[in-house]
């Protein structure tokens, strides 16, 4: 049968209504009306007339037609307890308990992350229902629309919109110029939409559908037309089903040898079904339903294939989100595999239909948009009724650092010379991630096992700055995102372990590498650069007051060599002063060689390497405060430059 005209209708039922005195009669009117509210998706006034149907004690279809319409608002958790009610009252809970599981489901889909983009394509969206953007030839679109600039003067009684018709944009610079209408002979003042394509763009099928004067109803055919030359030829009607069958939805594969359709012809699955005619010599081959794995008690619309020849297909028939949603069935050797949702934020509460992807992959290492393509909804935000949308998966990067904050496990944790059996976890750390030198931009502290972990931003360098209260040295890392964008990952995960040493007082500390002239107290320019390297300690640990101790080996006089290293562990002094750090922070001690390490004493037989290791530059903590954060300054791989035969 053809579509019937609720929206002509639903003033006269509203106003019968409010003049009918009978309650139970009241109670048929109002679900009457809500079912012509929900009919043309109109879904507020479709929920206020079933609960008015429900208060004049309606039954068990307004109750569950009550839940589908608030699920299609994406009013969820109201439209899981009207559904938890409909199983305490119906005879069979099965279908109040699908529904129920189906909103859970969806409210899970709107939760969870999504690298997909969605948004109106709001050049060709008006107030007016825009829908089926597609390929038409030379970077021009086509789509259906029921806009002000559509042919003829009347109304659709479904919609109360002007009749559809066909309309060519252009897209340029990533953007869609001012959309013309195609014009006769393919528009006219019926309903004229849904157009699709052959590959070279001569060849155009399209639905219309007229009204049959003899009853409130409108039969929709399909018609097929070619380019000949600079227009249009006259449409004709393809005879594929019976006149009493509306046809819609068509679409031409890409080779031209297959016709995907929807209909409600008699002996199918449900409302309509996609059905599926091969390019024969004298036409189009009988239509094939493509079966119950496909289709559905419900309604199957607008079906497309992509590259690889996947079903896409809309249904309000599978589980879904609210209306009609969109589907992929992979293709197979000897059909497809079962469907899948495309969910959120494809899919929503509203109708959501005639999917097509334009680009199936980046066009080179920096493009962001991984694939994309655009599709129809009437969900809420559009301009109108059914809206253009357009969506990207978008090339989108989540950086994590994830870190360690450890220390030595002493044999013996009062003393740092005894064994070191391994590293332990270090909790209660406070944690700095820096930019832009020392700006700090967030805090933490590590957990019960040492763990923190901070969001990073892309192509960014941090610094992380780690310290404790209670005696250990702050200490610095760096880490960055430069250049670790990845199209294939959406979480980049970097790792980070920062040890910290624990501040022993009066423990001297080797500063490797630092080198004087020959019997002179003048810095050497590498030992300038392992100074320059230990300046963040000073900077870091505010608290701490430090001698810088010089030791000489065995040989020479004890005056003399006291007097020499006093005056290069000041000269070191010197040098960071001059660099910044406060001279009361400083204490300069010159111990000669009085502090040997090893048996190399006056006399004793030592080779140049024995001797080398007494001569040294050391730190050591003279004084801090009880809130003491100081890291231990690292080694510096600076060239050796022999010493004297002296060692001086």
């Amino acid at each position: 049968m053809g579509l019937k005209l609720y929206n002509q209708s639903l003033e006269f039922q509203i106003k019968e209504f409010h003049e009918e005195k009978d309650p139970i009669k009241q109670e048929e009117k109002a679900f009457s009306i809500a079912e012509a509210y929900r009919q043309f998706h109109d879904l507020p006034n479709a929920e206020k007339w079933y609960r008015q149907s429900l208060d004049l004690k309606g039954g068990e279809k307004s109750l569950f037609n009550l839940g589908l319409v608030l699920k299609q608002q994406e009013k969820y958790e109201e439209a899981i307890k009207v559904f938890e009610q409909y199983q305490r009252t119906a005879n069979t809970g099965f279908e109040g308990r699908k529904q129920e599981y189906q909103c859970k489901e969806a409210m899970e889909w709107k939760k969870a992350f999504s690298k997909i983009q969605v948004h109106g394509v709001d050049e060709l969206n008006t107030p007016q229902n825009e829908y089926g953007l597609v390929p038409y030839k030379q970077g021009q679109f086509a789509f259906s629309s029921s806009r002000d600039e559509a042919t003829g003067a009347n109304r659709d009684g479904w919609t109360g919109e002007k009749f559809t018709d066909i309309f060519i944009t252009e897209k340029k610079n990533d953007h869609f110029t001012t959309a013309v209408n195609l014009g006769a002979p393919i528009n006219t003042p019926a309903h004229e939409s849904s157009p699709t394509f052959s590959k070279d763009g001569k060849e155009m099928y399209f639905i219309r559908c007229k009204e049959d004067q003899q009853k409130s109803d409108q039969y929709c055919h399909l018609f097929y037309s070619a380019f000949n030359n600079d227009h249009w030829d006259e449409p004709v009607k393809v005879d594929i089903f019976p006149d009493s069958v509306n046809v819609f939805d068509p679409y031409l594969s890409r080779d031209s040898k297959l016709l995907f359709l929807i209909a409600d012809a008699p002996g199918g699955f449900g409302s309509t079904d996609i059905y599926v005619v091969n390019k024969v010599d004298t036409g189009w081959s009988s239509p094939k339903n493509l079966g119950g794995s496909i289709n559905t008690p419900g309604s199957e619309r607008f079906p497309w294939l992509d590259e690889r020849g996947n079903l896409y297909f809309s249904s309000n028939g599978l589980p879904g989100m609210g209306g009609l949603d969109i589907f992929r069935a992979i293709k197979t050797k000897t059909g497809y595999k079962e469907p899948t949702n495309l969910r959120a934020p494809i899919n929503s509460g509203g109708d959501d239909y005639a999917y097509r992807i334009d680009k199936y992959k980046p066009k080179d290492a920096d493009d962001t948009i991984l694939y994309s393509g655009y599709f129809s909804s009437n969900r809420a935000g559009g301009k109108g009724g059914d809206d253009i949308y357009r969506f990207e998966e978008k090339w989108i990067n989540f950086f994590v650092l994830r870190g360690k904050i450890v220390e030595k496990n002493y044999e013996n944790p009062a003393d740092p010379d005894s064994k070191v059996l391994g590293l332990k976890n270090l909790p209660k750390a406070r944690v700095d991630l820096k930019v832009d030198g020392d700006k700090v931009i967030a805090t933490t502290t590590s957990d019960s096992i040492g763990n923190f972990v901070f969001r990073l931003n892309a192509e960014t360098d941090y610094k992380v700055t780690a310290g404790k209260g209670g005696g250990y040295f702050t200490k610095s890392d760096f880490t960055s995102t430069m250049g670790k964008r990845n199209q294939d990952s959406t979480i980049i995960t970097l790792h980070m372990q920062i040890e910290l040493e624990k501040v022993f007082p009066q423990k001297m500390i080797v500063i490797p590498n630092i080198y004087y002239d020959y019997d002179k107290a003048t810095l050497r320019p590498e030992s300038k650069l392992v100074l320059d390297s230990i300046l963040i300690f000073f900077k870091e640990n505010p608290d701490l007051t430090v001698e810088l101790g010089s030791h000489t080996d065995s040989r020479g006089s004890d005056e003399y060599n006291n007097k020499l290293s006093q005056a290069r562990a000041q000269s070191a002094v010197d040098y960071l002063v001059e660099k910044g750090i406060p001279v009361e922070r400083l204490v300069a001690k010159g111990y000669g060689k009085t502090m040997l390490l090893n048996n190399c004493t006056t006399g004793a037989p030592c080779s140049e390497e024995e001797h080398q290791k007494n001569r040294r530059t050391t730190f050591r903590i003279v004084s801090a405060k009880l809130n003491l954060e100081s890291i231990q300054p690292e080694d510096k791989d600076i060239k050796v430059v022999p010493k004297p035969p002296d060692g001086k």
